[in-house]
């Protein structure tokens, strides 16, 4: 497998290196200084993975049916569910 610079990984690539980190520390046959280098390689992955999923986030649309019966599209609020919409019913 070819390794990309730390910049260039996938998101993919970056929860495998992840899981590698995880799995390395839960072994006992590794050193202090080596346990702290891969942590802090494990946090800048974390940084990666989270920034990637933030952009995609934001490029993500949902579609909705208005009440009228048509299709509309609106950005992905996390924070809101589909029964939080104006619900013009009374």
């Amino acid at each position: 497998m070819t390794v990309r610079p730390r910049k260039d990984r996938t998101f993919e690539e970056a929860i495998a290196r992840l899981e590698e980190i995880v799995a390395e520390l839960e072994g006992e046959d590794r050193g202090l200084e080596e346990q702290f280098a891969l942590f802090q390689e494990g946090m800048e992955l974390a940084k990666l993975c989270d920034r990637k999923l933030g952009e995609v986030e934001k490029s993500v649309e949902i579609v909705l049916k208005e009440a009228a019966g048509e299709w509309k599209t609106a950005p992905f609020d996390p924070g809101r569910s589909g029964e939080d919409e104006d619900d013009d019913r009374g």
